[in-house]
């Protein structure tokens, strides 16, 4: 059986008439078969069943019904007159009907999808929204049902004349008959790229609360009550607040003020009030102010559903907004939902269902097509990383560097670091939020090249998961490109790894590989000839949690009771996962500065085994370290968890960083000038205590009172 789903979708968000359009989490499913044995012969080989809402008044008849009208628009593109035969197209909707939730994009994507699976044709996302736009002439929320997520999108002029031809179902006239005649004719074939689409991030926070009233707006009633023209004025007001409200939505914390403002719109809303009675005073009578958690509202689609964006408080707002409309002698119920970021998805539910032929990759669950899209979203960040010496273009076999144009003239000393993120990728999943820890990747890997005194010059990620996730994958792989650019290393490519059944469901996995550079004749670190007790230790602050110890964080967690998604108790302003996805530092450039002047004997990447493992790396074995542990200031997060899981000192000292990101050795007589350049270079770096003579133990802590 083939398993093929789409998601509702809600179209005009605001201003955005046929512009925008967000895919929710209320998905179409056709469950198909080919070869049933049957007694009687359908018309067309296919038998269409439907379960679901407005089952009384969904036509079944295969050259009536929207998703099978337009799979046989598709077929008949490609030469067949008829379903392969004994095809069951059994339908599963919760999509409310002429609701403006988009139930007719999501059956037009979904009748492409079927002509694609059923007759093997392997059409292409951007291929199957030239089909979709033959008959859905909206982008906006085909393009969402298509893609999943936020998405932005436009349509081509195409010839007048083709338009009009009868062989075309058009989905705005359901339900009457129109459109798909069999007229014998080949349907006119739609050219490549009609539409253009981009998917905009996506606040995780935000949610969508769906009211939805208990009657029914066509939409060619809706578009009918729409003028031929607009005044100037009205199409500015609108252009001004789309060109924000894209952006704002992607914003976190959301900035309420913005987004409601930018939600406003005067193309389309205020010429549907004589269908919804009551829309503009139920439009206005919920504020960010009047209704805390409340971010914006606004028709969905064509009406008569009203979506509003919140963060929280949703059970009182969609209260409210169903009193009003009960003023009005309308009943309504209402959903809460999230953006689909999946989209369209194809499925086999068992291979001896599968339709005859040969199998392809993505059969086997990896998408060719996903991968290219992936490419083409993060070109741009990807690019915004070169430097001198590489220019961060992707797409090809490898990654180049000049080191003639890097400024290394005479053949450098190379050194080399390779690092993942460990387990916060699983606060990451468990908050949907993956645009810190790509930074958190880069870092573990240049703050371990400039501990050695070299300069970061090229990264390259490693990106593996069961199913690739574009949505996922866009904001880690931009937030690899700060940390690059943080750093001033060219992110000169990747691989992206898509092994069905190695990872569950959206759970992937990362790492990263850097290179770096050391001038000839310069010193590689630590210098461990030139250190000798009474030499300073500085230290640099970490900013909290950083990338180690997250299995002991999340038992504490747990322990505690605490989800992700409460309140922080170290810190009033954040809930509990955004705090601890708080990115690692990323140290190079202050540190690089201090090294060129030759003020540096030896740094400590503080990650892993915290302060008792890493420090002693840079010493001789006959020296350590005498750290008074009150002169730097611990993190709140570092001290609720110690308090919270009964941390012992020696054990809080050699799993986490304990307020320390990096350590470095510097001679007496450098300590001052040491400090007064990392200072000039934006650290705030502290003196933390002195080299002593190693008795047996590496690292000796000082004022543990301090601690507790």
């Amino acid at each position: 059986m083939i398993s093929i789903r789409v998601p509702c979708s809600s179209a005009n968000i605001g201003p955005g008439f046929d512009v925008i359009g967000l895919a929710l989490s209320i998905w179409l499913e056709l469950r198909v078969t080919v070869g049933e044995q049957t007694s009687q012969p359908a018309r067309y080989n296919c038998r269409v069943t439907y379960e679901g809402l407005g089952d009384d008044s969904v036509d079944l008849e295969p050259d009536r019904n929207l998703i099978t009208q337009t799979a046989l628009y598709v077929l008949r593109c490609h030469g067949m007159k008829i379903f392969p035969e004994g095809t069951h197209v059994h339908i599963v909707n919760p999509i409310p009907l002429g609701r403006g939730l988009g139930s007719s994009g999501a059956a037009v994507v979904a009748g492409v999808a079927l002509a694609s699976e059923v007759a093997e044709l392997s059409l292409s996302k951007d291929r199957i929204l030239d089909f979709c736009l033959m008959i859905e002439r909206h982008p906006d929320n085909v393009a969402a049902a298509l893609y999943g997520g936020f998405v932005g999108s436009y349509l081509k002029e195409l010839n007048p004349e083709d338009m009009k031809r009868k062989e075309i179902p058009l989905a705005e006239v359901l339900p009457a008959p129109q459109g798909g005649e069999d007229t014998g004719l080949t349907p006119p074939i739609p050219p490549h790229d009609i539409g253009k689409h981009i998917r905009f991030p996506w606040a995780k926070e935000i949610k969508c609360i769906a009211i939805i009233p208990d009657f029914e707006v066509s939409t060619a009633k809706a578009r009918k009550v729409l003028p031929a023209s607009y005044e100037k004025a009205d199409v500015i007001y609108n252009l001004q607040r789309v060109a924000l409200l894209t952006t704002a939505l992607g914003q976190s914390p959301p900035n309420a003020d913005m987004i409601y403002d930018g939600m406003q719109d005067k193309v389309h809303q205020p010429y549907r009030k004589g269908l919804i009675p009551g829309l503009t005073e139920i439009l206005r009578s919920v504020t960010p102010d009047k209704n805390p958690g409340l971010l914006g509202i606004c028709l969905s689609g064509a009406g008569p559903t009203i979506l509003a964006l919140a963060t929280n408080n949703f059970d009182d707002i969609a209260n409210h907004l169903i009193s009003q409309f009960k003023k009005e002698s309308i009943t309504c119920d209402w959903r809460l939902l999230e953006p689909a970021y999946d989209g369209l998805t194809v499925k086999y539910k068992s291979a001896d269902t599968k339709v005859k032929g040969g199998m392809t990759y993505a059969d086997a669950g990896v998408s060719i097509d996903s991968g290219n899209e992936l490419v083409r979203s993060i070109k741009a960040a990807v690019a915004s990383t070169r430097r001198p010496g590489a220019d961060a273009e992707i797409g090809g076999f490898g990654g180049a560097l000049d080191l003639a144009a890097a400024g290394y003239s005479e053949p450098p000393m190379l050194i080399q670091a390779i690092d993942g993120v460990g387990t916060k990728l699983k606060i990451a999943f468990g908050m949907n939020d993956f645009s810190t820890v790509g930074i958190d990747l880069v870092a573990m890997n240049v703050n371990d090249l400039v501990v050695q005194g070299a300069e970061p010059l090229t990264f390259m990620d490693y990106y593996a998961c069961s199913q690739l996730e574009v949505p996922d994958a866009v904001p880690f792989i931009e937030g690899v490109a700060k940390g690059c650019i943080e750093s001033g290393c060219a992110l000169v490519g990747g691989e992206t790894a898509e092994m069905p059944g190695m990872y569950q469901e959206k759970e992937f996995d990362a790492a990263g590989a850097a290179t770096g550079a050391i001038k000839k004749g310069q010193k590689i670190l630590p210098d461990k000839d030139s250190m000798q007790p009474g030499d300073v230790l500085l230290g640099l602050p970490s900013s909290g949690v950083h990338s180690n110890g997250f299995s002991l964080v999340r038992k504490i967690l747990e322990r505690a009771g605490l989800e992700f998604t409460e309140k922080a108790p170290w810190d009033d302003s954040k809930n509990v996962g955004d705090s601890l996805l708080t990115p690692t530092r990323i140290y190079v450039k202050p540190l690089l500065a201090a090294v060129k002047q030759d003020l540096l004997l030896g740094m400590a990447h503080i990650t892993g085994g915290g302060l008792d493992d890493n420090i002693p790396r840079m010493l001789p074995k006959h020296l350590a370290a005498e750290l008074d542990v009150g002169s730097w200031s611990v993190p709140e997060v570092l001290r609720w968890l110690k308090k919270a899981g009964s941390v012992t000192d020696k054990e809080f000292a050699r799993t986490w960083n304990t307020g320390l990101g990096m350590v470095m050795v510097v001679k007496t007589e450098d300590a001052q000038k040491a400090l007064r350049v990392l200072s000039d270079a934006g650290e705030t770096p502290i003196e933390i205590g002195k080299v002593v003579k190693n008795e047996g133990e590496g690292v000796i802590l000082r004022g543990l009172e301090h601690w507790g």
